[in-house]
């Protein structure tokens, strides 16, 4: 997977993660941070190189 893909998962999740927030139940914010958190695993296995705190950011879930 290359960057761009990287972003792409990102934006797609900051808008979900948001829309969460937003719209309160915890049970659907837990499930989106655990799927955030599984994929980073994922990402990391596919690229050593994968910047975790970078990703979080790009999620909506790291603030700076």
């Amino acid at each position: 997977m290359t960057r761009k893909d990287y972003e792409l998962i990102a934006k797609a999740i900051n808008r979900q993660y948001h829309w969460f927030l937003i719209n309160p139940s915890n049970s659907a914010t837990n499930g989106i941070e655990h799927v955030i958190y599984q994929l980073i695993e994922n990402l990391q296995e596919d690229n050593p190189r994968f910047r975790r705190d970078i990703f979080l950011k790009a999620c909506g879930i790291a603030n700076d």
